[in-house]
């Protein structure tokens, strides 16, 4: 008989620890994938952005424009506020690329001859059909320009679409957030829940609610902390894979963004954890005797 209270300590530090192990691990699942739809939304965000960065419009010039003329309107336009870059795509690099595109008979199609080109990077806020329209009309003022040439039909595609695909993805990411908020909230609410007894018998023996608060938020701070510590591991194993499968989406050129969201997820995860256990417990502090067994 005199095993028997040691066996039963024994079980129950095996049950408080494969409790305490089940609430790490669902605090580290759940802000893994509160973390993963965070980067899904700013890497799609970026991603579309991207692609609106890299629209090009092309400035062609009369047969007779020299090229110094040329250069000198190039620099002209890099003082513009909606060119992000510009760079004068020669008469020979122009020659190459028809030769590439429809062969060394590109004389039979194209019939005027090929001069040099400026090639423009426009500014995001500014790739869009109103704004490419007005740059355009803008720059055939010029009278050394005869046309001007952009990929209209990829404009209008990304300013219809763009706007929407942003909602879409951080409408998708906040439904599932809340959704996973619920459910680690609950998951620490239960732990609680299970020694709401102990909490009643602590307060009828003279604790205060302090004394009583500080070992579950204690253990909802280390709680949080590991479950963060593993989120953000498996966070970055996935961000890794990920680049070396679609480096285009995944991109870590601006890797102090990437850094400041895992950092946020860490700190989330400590400070939601604090105050749902800290909540739970004033629950079960003030709770009337009755509805302890409800």
């Amino acid at each position: 008989m005199a095993n028997y209270p040691d066996t039963i300590d024994s079980i129950t530090k095996a049950r408080l620890r494969l409790s305490a192990f089940g609430s790490v691990m669902s605090i580290a699942l759940t802000m893994f994938f509160i973390g993963t739809l965070v980067f899904f939304a700013f890497f799609t965000t970026r991603f579309v952005r991207n692609l609106s960065q890299n629209i090009e419009m092309e400035v062609l010039f009369y047969s007779d424009v020299k090229e110094a003329d040329i250069n000198a309107l190039e620099q002209q336009l890099k003082l513009k506020p909606y060119i992000t870059s510009s760079r004068v795509s020669s008469k020979e690099e122009n020659t190459a690329i028809a030769k590439k595109i429809i062969g060394s008979n590109y004389t039979d199609i194209i019939t005027n001859p090929i001069n040099a080109s400026i090639m423009l990077s426009v500014s995001p806020e500014y790739a869009n059909t109103d704004s490419l329209n007005m740059i355009s009309r803008e720059l055939k003022r010029n009278e050394i320009v005869q046309d001007v040439d952009y990929p209209d039909v990829i404009v209008k595609s990304l300013s219809n679409n763009f706007h929407k695909i942003q909602w879409i993805v951080l409408g998708i990411c906040g439904v599932f957030m809340l959704i996973s908020m619920i459910l680690i909230a609950n998951n620490i609410r239960l732990n609680i829940y299970a020694q709401r007894f102990n909490i009643k018998s602590m307060l009828l023996v003279g604790a205060t609610p302090r004394f009583v608060r500080r070992p579950f938020v204690m253990k909802g701070l280390v709680q949080g902390i590991w479950g963060g510590i593993i989120a953000v591991i498996l966070i970055a194993l996935v961000l890794y894979f990920g680049n070396k499968a679609i480096p285009d989406l995944v991109d870590f050129s601006q890797m102090a963004y990437v850094a400041i969201i895992l950092g946020a997820v860490l700190v989330f995860s400590i400070f939601f954890s604090i105050i749902i256990s800290s909540l739970s417990v004033n629950r079960y502090i003030r709770i009337k005797d009755e509805r302890l067994y409800l």
